[in-house]
């Protein structure tokens, strides 16, 4: 009997053992997460690390990339999940100190570090029932991050706004209830009155935008033209001297699949755009599925017609940028 329960207890500890090493977070050292830099087709950002076959979304990352920011939008409510690397090596995955109690998504670091934005339908005391989408913010505080502050009007309104992107002087581009690209200047220490953004690049129904720190570029996500790959595509739009902007471009069938292509970002450095999509591998695999385990596994991996997070070179912008 002693032996039969010697042999159970060595088993359960082997268990154990192995659960552990299995949700062991890697040794990572170097930028963005010590992945391999992708080149001009888009590509899985961090794999079983990021794309986790959860719904992974939105990513920020910081100027000097030691901080990455990302939307996990699963119940009970979306978290925003925070990986930052101490003396040279990446740290496990935390909930963000300032998120995990109602829906919060789409951070946004300013082009100088030290804010976090973010969309939060937590209510304005803190406590209580959820309220509309607004557009919040944290400001650094040492190596952590402060308190949730919330604008208020008239940047944000009764209603929602979402994906809140951040120019060198304060601006803020965001997307409206009524799905158009809006910009709140901030003018004396304060946001002024939003103002939408002209034809072409409303059309019928735009979000997601991402502006270029110094304004060159916006990035967002479209479905109102004939020529789209999918029921979401990005497309690129570049201000012009006379402050308008031009004929929004469709960055191509490599970038936009026939799902839906958000979330767009681009890395500070401006070597990488970053964005989220629902394409999956759409190769057919002839192997047999024969166990629920093994279903199980294959749910939980990328590309499971849930958000996934991409990178791609974007000397694709760059290029087009040179030329304006």
């Amino acid at each position: 009997m002693k032996r039969q329960i010697r042999n159970i207890f060595y088993v359960l500890i082997l268990f154990l053992m192995a659960c552990s090493q299995q949700n062991q977070f890697p040794v990572l050292e170097g930028e963005y997460l010590a992945q391999t830099p992708p080149g001009e087709i888009p590509e899985l950002f961090a794999p079983g690390i990021i794309c986790t076959g959860m719904d992974d979304r939105d990513i920020a990352i910081s100027p000097d990339g030691r901080e990455i920011f990302y939307g996990v939008l699963e119940k009970p409510h979306y978290v925003l999940i925070w990986l930052k690397e101490v003396d040279g090596v990446w740290q496990s995955h935390k909930i963000a100190p300032f998120s995990g109690s109602y829906n919060d998504y789409e951070p946004q670091f300013s082009p100088d570090g030290n804010r976090v934005y973010f969309c939060s339908e937590r209510p304005m005391e803190g406590k209580g029932d959820p309220k509309d989408a607004d557009i919040w913010y944290v400001e650094r505080e040492g190596e952590s991050w402060g308190e949730p502050q919330n604008p208020g009007a008239p940047l944000n309104s009764e209603l929602n706004e979402f994906y809140p992107s951040v120019t060198k002087d304060g601006t803020v581009y965001f997307t409206s209830h009524t799905m158009k690209i809006c910009r709140s200047e901030f003018k004396n220490g304060k946001y002024c009155e939003p103002e939408i953004l002209p034809n072409p690049i409303n059309t019928r129904a735009e979000y997601n935008a991402f502006i270029d720190p110094d304004e060159r570029y916006l990035i967002y996500t479209s479905h109102s033209w004939d020529h789209a790959a999918g029921r979401g595509d990005l497309f690129v739009a570049y201000r012009q001297d006379d402050d308008s902007w031009s004929v929004p471009r469709h960055l191509g069938h490599d970038i936009n699949s026939n799902a839906i292509e958000m979330s767009p970002t681009v890395s500070s450095d401006g070597k990488y755009l970053f964005f989220s999509s629902m394409r999956t591998n759409e190769a057919h695999d002839p192997v047999q599925v024969k166990t629920y385990e093994e279903l199980l596994t294959n749910f939980q991996k990328p590309q499971n017609k849930k958000l996934d997070i991409y990178w791609v070179d974007a000397n694709i912008l760059n290029q087009n940028i040179s030329k304006e």
